[in-house]
């Protein structure tokens, strides 16, 4: 009789506490894609003529595409073939002149990078939402023992910039269509 209770109370346990156990199957932390089964795919950004640091268009492709993956629930494709396209524009990379030391050395310094994104349907051609105009400072040491310190820099900005294109063009919210600046 003491046995049988116990297994009752053990089963009573159990199906008041397999509520509250989440599921864990198909779960995703990110933004939701604009269609449920949406692939994207990510252009290489043009880089405006006047711009005359050179490699950075594939470089912010590759952090797009991380970004969509890290952030977005839509499956990354070739743009030829995908549903949804980001395109982009590499519009400013300038350096500040930075902190100089009593002898006049450069000891610090950094880079801005600038530079928007649209969201485009492949198929209509219809831009479905639009990123201002984002600027990205990225500081950095100089001197003899930091001479890799530059493209550290470039990679935070380009990392930061791409995660701020993609959180813009795949929020939710009333108007995903921004004007740009």
């Amino acid at each position: 009789m003491r046995g049988a209770f116990r297994r009752r109370l053990l089963r009573a346990s159990l199906l008041l506490l397999l509520p509250s156990i989440p599921v864990a199957c198909g779960w995703h932390a990110g933004l939701a894609g604009p269609d449920p089964g949406s692939s994207v795919g990510v252009e290489v950004f043009h880089l405006r003529r006047d711009i005359l640091e050179r490699g950075l268009e594939p470089k912010l492709q590759a952090e797009v595409a991380r970004a969509l993956v890290d952030l977005v629930r839509a499956p990354i494709d070739s743009p030829r073939r995908a549903d949804l396209i980001v395109r982009g524009e590499i519009v400013d990379v300038r350096r500040r002149q930075g902190i100089r030391s009593q002898e006049n050395q450069l000891a610090e310094t950094g880079l801005l990078i600038s530079a928007r994104a649209s969201l485009v349907d492949r198929r209509s051609g219809e831009v479905l939402a639009t990123s201002p105009l984002r600027h990205i400072w990225s500081g950095y040491a100089t001197g003899e023992e930091a001479p890799e310190n530059e493209a550290g820099a470039r990679e935070r900005a380009l990392r930061h910039l791409a995660e701020t294109l993609v959180l813009d063009l795949f929020r939710t919210g009333e108007s995903r269509t921004s004007e740009g600046e």
